[in-house]
């Protein structure tokens, strides 16, 4: 079950997909960090109530982490 606070963040991400300036900016006022705030989206899109619920968001998600590793 996905409680209220990550289904926020998972809503955040679905609604600012990149990874620019402002959205480092609101991030940081939603009182994370942006290493903490990635952290708490890779433990969510692993979870299987999650990929049920957002698949485009865990798809796109796991694609950009693919395309940046394969640039280093």
């Amino acid at each position: 079950m996905i409680n209220a606070r990550a289904r926020a963040l998972l809503e955040f991400e679905a609604a600012n997909p990149g990874r620019d300036l402002p959205k480092l900016d609101k991030i940081r006022r939603l009182g994370l960090t942006p290493e903490g705030y990635e952290s708490r989206l890779e433990q969510l899109v692993a979870d299987v109530d999650v990929m049920a619920e957002y698949p485009e968001l865990v798809y796109r998600y796991w694609n950009q982490r693919r395309e940046n590793g394969s640039r280093r």
